[in-house]
């Protein structure tokens, strides 16, 4: 089952950050972290966005602001949103049966 959870996790992140499908977790946890310092700096509205539909925690978030700067928090944040993704597909998972 831990296959099928990181299967739809992953599409999810592929889905919310436009990242080629197909990519091994590792790999897109990087990519991930790169795309949310790019987002930091650059877009910051997009990312909030983002943040919003995939329902990380906004209070967390906005604390995890506070502690650094943008190469310093995008692997915690990565990680929370992650965490979430996978979430909602052990949800996915639970009602589809």
């Amino acid at each position: 089952m831990s296959t099928e959870i990181d299967d739809i996790r992953n599409k999810l992140v592929v889905q919310h950050f436009d990242f080629e499908e197909g990519v091994e977790t590792q790999k897109l946890l990087e990519l991930l972290q790169q795309e949310l310092v790019r987002l930091m700096l650059h877009d910051s509205e997009r990312l909030w966005n983002i943040l919003y539909r995939i329902d990380v925690n906004e209070q967390n978030v906005k604390q995890l602001f506070t502690h650094g700067k943008p190469i310093e928090i995008a692997p915690q944040l990565a990680r929370m949103i992650l965490e979430r993704l996978e979430q909602k597909a052990i949800t996915r998972i639970q009602y589809r049966k």
